[in-house]
């Protein structure tokens, strides 16, 4: 995500803004700092991203404060310039800009079970085509999670997802996200079938080199089958889902009743299949992020944690749970290699190192290995 020109900041919002996040009456506010928050990422909706520190006079003290600035805005023409027109509605509704404001305004994210929390919000200031959001800096206190920290994660998120199988009723906010899985899914994988196609890219040396021998073949095997896939997602119950918590947008903190996995960017949280939150967590945070760790064992310590997280809830943990993990991330992330198609194009490579800041082989490499990990899964279910 690029951020653009850093916007002016009225000194009076700004005050009360940081009288939330000290929880105190501010007498003077001092000097501070605007800087961006990188994040790669694509989100035509988000026009920045920014961390704002500086200091404080209350009560007779010097106080440092940090809060976060995100700025989300409505789409503008030329960001769905290549886009069917049929299209851009479901995309607008998928990338909808306002809905993580809406989350925080509605007390929504006040209701979180306990160990999953969402930024304190200390105010959101509404424009016609945009939204300030004003929430807490929140440092992550462990750099690199093992896979104890994400189990911990995915009960967490367990709970979250439980609570709804539970018998709290699921909230009818008109904002909440509905369909999104197909409708994201038909966005990212609108070129695979050509990809899949194209003899060109998968005679280059690179694709030969990370791609195993047999995945072009299984992907078209998934292919041919992807209704089906579907018709097995569709078929699972629904829950509240964030529907993006993986590692770039889960911290570590340490919580007055223990560790606390805090949920940033809540931008697409609705209606969701059981199951999507932890497929999720662990396909993205290994195959996008990059994080490291074994995929076999980060799935199964992960299944153990998520179906803990539904016990603490009250719900029944269903016996075929990690089927459903498995539809879910096979159905989200099975065709997900768009960068796939800059293959041997230094000028297309140059741009993907560039907006994922990490050189082009090492993001073909994990969508090589996310491709051999998801097609060793399908072979488990039955989708037929």
């Amino acid at each position: 995500m690029a951020n653009a020109p850093a916007p002016e900041v009225d000194r009076e919002r700004l005050t009360a803004v940081v009288a939330g996040a000290l929880c105190r009456p501010i007498d003077a506010l001092g000097e501070w700092t605007l800087a961006p928050i990188g994040y790669a990422a694509f989100n035509p909706v988000s026009q920045g991203l920014y961390r704002v520190a500086g200091s404080a006079r209350s009560g007779g003290e010097d106080l440092s404060w940090s809060v976060v600035l995100k700025i989300c805005r409505a789409p503008r023409e030329e960001d769905f310039a290549n886009i069917a027109l049929d299209d851009r509605e479901k995309l607008r509704e998928v990338l909808r800009w306002d809905r993580e404001a809406d989350a925080y305004a509605s007390g929504l994210l006040d209701t979180l079970p306990p160990g999953l929390a969402a930024p304190r919000c200390f105010g959101v200031d509404r424009h016609d085509d945009s939204a300030w959001l004003w929430m807490e800096y929140v440092v992550d206190e462990t750099v690199a999670w093992d896979t104890a920290r994400y189990a911990l994660a995915a009960r967490h998120l367990g709970r979250f997802n439980g609570m709804y199988l539970a018998g709290r009723p699921t909230p009818d906010y008109p904002w909440l996200s509905r369909n999104w899985l197909r409708d994201w899914v038909a966005y990212f994988t609108r070129t695979g079938g050509a990809l899949l196609a194209d003899d060109r890219v998968w005679a280059q040396p690179l694709a030969a080199e990370l791609f195993p021998p047999t995945a072009r073949a299984d992907l078209r095997r998934l292919l041919a089958e992807y209704d089906r896939w579907w018709r097995a997602l569709d078929a699972l119950p629904l829950v509240l889902s964030h529907l993006d918590a993986f590692r770039a947008n889960i911290l570590s903190r340490a919580g007055r009743h223990g560790v606390e996995t805090v949920a940033i960017d809540w931008s697409f949280v609705g209606h969701a299949p059981l199951g999507a939150e932890v497929a999720h967590l662990v396909i993205a945070s290994l195959f996008y992020h990059g994080d490291t760790g074994d995929p076999a064992e980060l799935t199964s310590e992960c299944l153990r944690g998520y179906a803990e997280g539904l016990r603490d809830s009250g719900c029944d943990v269903p016996t075929d749970l990690r089927r459903a993990f498995v539809i879910n991330a096979v159905a989200r992330w099975g065709f997900i290699f768009g960068p796939l198609g800059a293959v041997g194009d230094v000028a297309k490579e140059d741009a993907i190192a560039r907006r994922r800041g990490v050189p082009f082989r090492d993001v073909l490499a994990l969508i090589a290995a996310k491709t051999s990990y998801l097609c060793e899964l399908s072979r488990e279910v039955d989708v037929s």
